[in-house]
């Protein structure tokens, strides 16, 4: 039997990223007719652009500090991750015949580490439950109709349904659609709608010619980066514009930071290994030879350091544990992870039901939040769009909304 004779309430879910297809399947349980609509022709394709160099899925931690790693109000992702926690999604990916696993970055990768595999299984799950699955459908306007019912036009054609839930993403990988047309809609309806802004981006940097020369395009290893955001560490890469990587992505931010270039060694044990050196050398031979740094974070310190401290056992010391960097500003958004900005909290409800439009919902990116990059991101869409497919079963329905051992 197909999921529309059951209750003959019809749902519409504009995106086919883990958002909307989380929504979509919480819907389809509960016994309600879904079409899918997507303006590519293919479904996922952020996924897909995601998961070309390692999909990771989700990442470890306790339910009650989950939340921590999201900017964005926090009484949501609380709420959030008590509902659909990490070991629901990976229940769910499992339950598609996808095996997962923990890497040491302490983040979850998906078995081979593509994305198309979870897609296509995803997609074609969806499908024998009876999902409809319209591409090439641009949104241009939506509205609610005096019964309640609301209106979706594409161009010149209008869909109506019981319900309807928006799952559009973010201001990433765009390009060339630039600006995004689809914020205007909302904007047109009276809904807050923050422009996007680069998150999870490189950082542009003045480097030196010499330092250039001798490094672009090589990792400073093992590093700690910190900022009034925090601190992260992990490798940067440094590039002819700047700086590229998971630490800059956490804590990057337009002003100075520093780089704990030795995290492995306090300023004091650093200060004993180069005056520990008995041959009469200038003090960066002196960190050549005792401290192991990697070739760019050698060239940094060269090229990077004036004189006068290079010059100085004790300054260089304390200069290899806080290397200050400039930091001119963020890449463009095009070339961001993901964006920041969106769909304002204060236009939705708990259940991120649209509050001035009963029986529509959003999720995902398209919504005014961020997330550091190592498993977070696609893990805050797929719990949103769970939390969002729950709020439309039960404005649809009196029954109880399903639980998030609905996977298990």
């Amino acid at each position: 039997m197909s999921a529309q004779t059951k209750t003959g309430k019809t749902v519409a879910i504009i995106g086919t990223g883990p958002a909307g297809l989380m929504a979509a399947e919480v819907i389809l349980r509960a016994g309600h007719a879904v079409t899918l609509y997507e303006k590519k022709n293919g479904p996922g394709r952020k996924l897909l652009i995601a998961g070309s160099s390692g999909l990771n899925i989700s990442h470890e931690g306790t339910a009650q500090d989950y939340w921590k790693n999201y900017r964005g109000p926090a009484e949501h992702f609380q709420a959030l991750f008590r509902i659909f926690p990490s070991e629901a999604w990976l229940d769910f990916i499992h339950s598609l015949g996808i095996n997962t696993f923990v890497g040491t970055s302490h983040r979850h990768f998906v078995e081979g580490l593509k994305a198309a595999p979870l897609l296509r299984a995803w997609i074609g799950r969806l499908s024998e439950q009876g999902t409809t699955f319209q591409y090439g459908r641009e949104l241009t306007g939506f509205e609610r109709r005096a019964d309640g019912r609301i209106a979706l036009s594409f161009g010149p054609e209008i869909h109506e349904f019981d319900a309807v839930c928006f799952a559009l993403g973010g201001g990433s990988y765009v390009a060339p659609e630039v600006p995004l047309r689809w914020p205007a809609i909302f904007r047109e309806n009276g809904i807050q709608f923050k422009d996007f802004r680069a998150s999870n981006v490189g950082y542009e940097v003045e480097w030196s010619a010499g330092l250039l020369q001798e490094a672009e395009g090589l990792p400073l290893k093992t590093i700690v980066l910190k900022s009034s955001l925090g601190e992260k560490s992990g490798d940067l890469m440094i590039t002819r514009y700047g700086l590229e990587g998971t630490p800059i992505y956490h804590a990057g931010e337009t002003g100075e930071v520093l780089i704990d270039l030795k995290p492995g060694l306090s300023h004091e044990e650093i200060l004993k290994k180069l005056r520990g050196v008995k041959e009469n050398l200038a003090p960066i031979r002196r960190v050549k030879k005792q401290l192991s740094l990697c070739p760019a974070s050698l060239a940094l310190v060269f090229h990077e350091t004036p004189k006068g401290i290079l010059e100085d056992t004790e300054k260089l010391a304390h200069r290899l544990k806080n290397f200050r960097l400039y930091l001119k500003g963020p890449r463009p958004l095009e070339e961001a992870i993901s964006s920041a900005g969106g769909l304002s909290f204060e236009e939705v409800t708990p259940t991120l039901m649209l509050k001035k439009f009963p029986g529509v919902f959003a999720a995902g990116e398209m919504l005014d939040w961020d997330a550091p990059t190592g498993g977070f991101l696609i893990q805050g869409c797929a719990s949103q769009g769970y939390l969002a497919g729950t709020g439309m079963v039960a404005f649809l329905s009196t029954d109880t909304p399903p639980r998030s051992g609905l996977f298990q």
